[in-house]
């Protein structure tokens, strides 16, 4: 996704995995928002980035998506009103188990102009000969997503999915 120094980013769905930190690795001069529904997920990941490096640009927030404020989000982290420069989810089935309009209108609230939402799929390396996890259909996740009025790129390698969206 390019994430840039200065970048603000709001990962959908982090889990307790690595990808706060390592976003944050990219985002040095920028804020990392991890929103997920999960209390114990945000538990471990915070007890993991309390003392890291980027504590002071880390932000943990226990929430389903579809029950946050845009408003409010964007101030209470500091991103303020000028939005997100990436958003991305991971594995996070609501995008393609559902028509996600509510969900995809308030990415598009978060979203800076110009900006990046970035969906990826599958688990393993890219050269996996078979798949190793569902996936939605490419064209009705594309469809949700143009009908939300994103543009769309796809991204594939072996059992990886990454559809970019702006």
């Amino acid at each position: 996704m390019a994430v840039r120094p200065a970048d603000s980013v709001l990962e959908i769905g982090p889990g307790s995995s690595d990808s706060i930190a390592y976003l944050a690795g990219k985002a040095t001069d920028g804020t990392v928002v991890g929103v997920e529904r999960s209390a114990t997920a945000i538990s471990r990941a915070g007890k993991r980035h309390a003392a890291g490096p980027a504590s002071g640009r880390v932000r943990l927030v226990h929430a389903d998506l579809a029950s946050l404020d845009p408003d409010r989000l964007l101030r209470e982290t500091g991103v303020g009103a000028a939005g997100f420069d990436k958003i991305l989810a991971v594995n996070v089935n609501l995008f393609w188990t559902k028509r996600p309009t509510a969900e995809l209108a308030l990415i598009r609230r978060l979203l800076a102009p110009g900006a990046t939402l970035g969906l990826f799929y599958g688990y393993g390396t890219p050269d996996a000969a078979t798949a190793t996890s569902p996936k939605p259909s490419l064209a009705g996740l594309t469809e949700h997503l143009t009908g939300a009025g994103f543009g769309v790129r796809t991204l594939s390698s072996g059992d990886l999915l990454g559809v970019l969206c702006v």
